[in-house]
């Protein structure tokens, strides 16, 4: 995982607003799932067998050097294997996976076995040696105050990045003594998300969750946000002040207690409470501790879905006249949308594409409004129009990442002059006309009765 990235302009410092992470499913946890001693709760326990190792996690360990006569900078890769705690006597990997070697990771927290955990999901799974260091961030140096690393950082130290589609996890792993055949190593710090990619629209809120597992003592904290090859931090924390000496305009830092997210991790969740275009990219979340620091990647995607109109309407032609279809396709993001022509002939119940019927067609660049969302007009030259034609009915069919399915746009193509019309239109005409006809009942005074009129005295 990167470390250095370019420095943008330091934004306007701003106050951040820092919030406690908790929720009703925080009480839950505390009040637990029955009374405790009650024979329920017993009975629960005793069917509980003893807890079993996962299996062994194939890994594989980037090393720098490719040996001779490869260029500076070179990356060797051996396939490794991670077992947890000690992993399940004769579990042996994956089939096909031959390691080279092999590490015993002992986990203090918790957060590496929802790597395990089900839903099964094949994880990635890249492990590199690093040199302890607590980062050079400004708000880093505090940690270290006489800039000298503390005597317990000797000793060989890895990094593994390890992620699902639903999670992922980084630690910094120190090396342990241990038995032969196999290196033991002690989870450090864990930087963790259970949010890898977010989706939202913009002018919604949304949050980038991250929290991480380490000793107690005082951390510093770094959100970055990096698009296109522009870089710039977002928020940075303190703990040991309790202050963030950077902060933007409408970032939001919700800082959990230690042990409440869930697996005995802090959480340091970054939230947007008004979503732009212009948020969209790659999210680092780097946590500093006096022995080491850790970041977690997290995409988030800007998606507003497309809205379609198509023109003109009615379309009525005169016979052997060319007309032409205007679909114009607005306040959609990203740029990533598809159209195309669709044709069904009058009595037919399928739509093909429009191929014949169409004698050219354009289309016009993207234009970008002041919200950052796009929009696009596409035009059909339609085939001069023929009796066959009457009826037949275009359509526009719009595809785009924030769609689950295609928008389609449709009009009925009308030959002037043409007898009679088609039957969708005579069962319009006729409910239109049983419509109005109530109505006009409806609204007329009754004609008044005889027993209504006064009798003339005699």
């Amino acid at each position: 995982m990167g470390r250095g990235h370019g420095e943008g302009a330091w934004p306007e410092k701003a106050k951040v607003k820092v919030k406690a992470a908790t929720g009703p499913w925080l009480g839950a946890r505390r009040c637990g799932c029955c009374w405790r001693g009650s024979a329920w709760c017993r009975r629960g326990r005793q069917k509980r067998g003893p807890p079993r190792s996962p299996p062994p996690l194939p890994c594989a360990l980037l090393e720098a050097g490719g040996g001779r006569g490869a260029l500076p900078g070179a990356v060797t890769q051996r396939p490794a294997v991670l077992r947890l705690g000690g992993g399940a006597p004769g579990d042996p990997p994956e089939p096909g996976v031959d390691p080279n070697v092999t590490f015993d990771v002992s986990d203090p927290w918790g957060p590496l076995e929802r790597i395990w955990g089900p839903p099964w999901v094949p994880p990635t799974c890249e492990l590199s040696p690093t040199p302890p260091h607590s980062g050079s961030a400004p708000w880093a140096r505090a940690l270290h105050p006489d800039g000298r690393s503390p005597p317990e950082m000797g000793g060989s130290w890895w990094l593994a990045s390890l992620g699902t589609p639903s999670y992922g996890v980084t630690v910094l792993l120190q090396g342990q003594p241990g038995p032969p055949g196999a290196t033991a190593v002690t989870a450090a710090l864990a930087v963790l998300t259970r949010t890898p990619e977010v989706r939202g629209r913009p002018g919604g809120a949304v949050e980038l969750h991250c929290a991480f597992a380490a000793p107690p003592g005082p951390f510093a904290l770094e959100w970055r946000h990096q698009h296109q090859g522009a870089g710039r931090v977002l928020l940075a924390y303190d703990s040991a002040t309790a202050r963030a000496p950077r902060a933007t305009p409408g970032a939001e830092l919700l800082l959990g207690a230690p042990g409440g997210d869930g697996d005995g991790a802090t959480a340091v969740t970054l939230r947007l409470p008004r979503l732009d275009v212009a948020h969209e990219g790659t999210y680092f979340c780097s946590v500093f501790l006096p022995h080491g620091h850790a970041q977690q990647l997290l995409q988030l995607h800007v998606l507003e879905p497309p809205k379609v109109t198509l023109s003109p309407r009615p379309l009525v032609v005169a016979p052997g006249a060319a007309a032409e279809l205007r679909c114009h396709v607005s306040g959609f993001y990203p740029l990533d949308v598809a159209v195309t022509w669709t044709r069904r002939a009058a009595g037919s119940g399928t739509s093909a594409p429009a191929g014949a019927a169409v004698a050219e067609t354009w289309s016009s660049g993207h234009r970008q409004g002041p919200n950052g969302t796009y929009s696009r007009s596409v035009g059909a030259r339609l085939v001069p129009a023929q009796p066959q034609h009457h009826g037949d009915v275009y359509a526009c069919v719009v595809t785009h990442p924030a769609l689950s399915a295609p928008l389609r746009a449709t009009v009925r193509l009308r030959l002037a002059g043409s007898e009679g019309p088609a039957l969708e239109d005579a069962l319009g005409l006729f409910l239109v006309a049983f419509v109005l006809c109530g109505l006009v009942r409806w609204l007329s005074p009754a004609p008044p009765r005889p027993e209504d009129h006064p009798k003339k005295s005699q």
